[in-house]
């Protein structure tokens, strides 16, 4: 069994260190420095995978750990951003209450199964990256509102499929 103290979770969790330098940027009008620290997350982010390839430490708790950070991280910095007026705050509040709700949803899918798992889900993961995307958009000053009110329609759409998935569809492997 792989330690859940690897290098790979050690990236993870420094994700964790760009949440105040990113509070300080917003709460300053610093818009470029707010954007390079959720560049540096994103980077950290697509880090930590290669980092467990390298030294062969994947594990589930890993993967987990991951998810989780990304939705912690990525739900922090909207919330910021909303509260700043930096991103439209309904859209927000519906894009966290679509994430709590897969994160319920991948709770009851590892009761499904049996053992803590990290729900694999392609098209759940472009959301998160189109996430990151519009927190870079709106921290570079870009007008976002039109998309995080279309990207609401997409993580519907997303959270749907995936509910299906989990709660309805046999569990893989499983011989029922």
């Amino acid at each position: 069994m792989v330690s859940p103290y690897n290098p790979a979770n050690a990236v993870t969790a420094s994700r964790f260190l760009c949440l105040p330098p990113f509070v300080w940027a917003v709460d300053n009008g610093y818009h470029q420095w707010a954007t390079l620290f959720v560049v540096i997350c994103g980077l950290l982010d697509k880090v930590d995978g290669l980092v467990a390839k390298i030294f062969n430490c994947r594990s589930v708790f890993g993967e987990l750990f991951d998810a989780i950070t990304d939705g912690i991280c990525y739900g922090f910095c909207l919330i910021i951003l909303a509260a700043y007026g930096w991103a439209p705050v309904i859209p927000v509040i519906a894009v966290i209450s679509l994430g709590l709700t897969n994160s319920g949803l991948r709770a009851i899918y590892s009761k499904r199964v049996g053992r803590p798992v990290n729900y694999k889900s392609y098209a759940m993961e472009r959301i998160v990256a189109y996430t990151a995307y519009l927190l870079g958009f709106a921290t570079g000053e870009f007008e976002v509102a039109f998309y995080f009110w279309m990207f609401v329609p997409l993580m519907v759409i997303v959270v749907l499929h995936d509910t299906k998935r989990m709660l309805i569809d046999a569990v893989p492997g499983s011989t029922a």
